[in-house]
């Protein structure tokens, strides 16, 4: 009779650990959330990673990026950029034993830029210029620390270049966030 139960429970733990070990592993999607810091203001991003292999993945991101400008010493305005990105990301180092990761990529970017709420004025000579649709490109760099399975700890180094902004062509986002891997 113990050599049945043991039979049993033998069996049972070989099972259980091909499951387990599948269960740790990482899956193919990730969500994360990053605040960002701009000069002269700040920006935050959604991102959504679908991982193709181990040292790739297709990544879609929703960012917002809210400042001022102040093209001289008297005129100040507000401005903000709601941005779409689509990219493909790389790994460029890889430490699986220390938790840690450094990822490359860029790809598209589009949106719209929303300056001074809207209102085109002039101020001390200065013709506010007016919101619109601009389209670009981005190129960033990730570090990703894992806190656990699920969890990790990113920091995105972002740069985005619009061909058709009224303001900035180019913008410079440094953020860290929290990021979610699906099992």
């Amino acid at each position: 009779m113990k050599k049945k139960y043991l039979y049993h429970l033998a069996l049972l733990v070989l099972l259980i650990s091909p499951i387990q070990e599948v269960q740790s592993q990482r899956g193919d999607f990730s969500f994360g959330l990053a605040p960002s810091y701009k000069a002269n203001g700040y920006g935050i991003s959604f991102s959504v990673n679908n991982y193709r292999s181990v040292t790739d993945y297709v990544h879609l991101s929703i960012t917002a990026v809210f400042s001022t400008e102040q093209p001289d010493a008297t005129v100040e305005f507000p401005y903000e950029d709601y941005l779409l990105n689509l990219g493909y990301f790389t790994t460029v180092l890889s430490r699986p034993n220390r938790g840690l990761f450094m990822y490359f990529g860029g790809g598209a970017s589009t949106g719209y830029e929303y300056i001074n709420k809207g209102e085109m004025d002039v101020v001390y000579g200065y013709q506010i210029p007016k919101s619109g649709m601009i389209y670009g490109g981005f190129a960033s760099f990730e570090m990703d620390f894992y806190l656990t399975d699920s969890f990790s700890l990113f920091v995105p180094i972002s740069g985005f270049y619009y061909l058709n902004s009224n303001l900035n062509n180019a913008v410079l986002l440094v953020g860290a966030g929290i990021r979610y891997y699906l099992k």
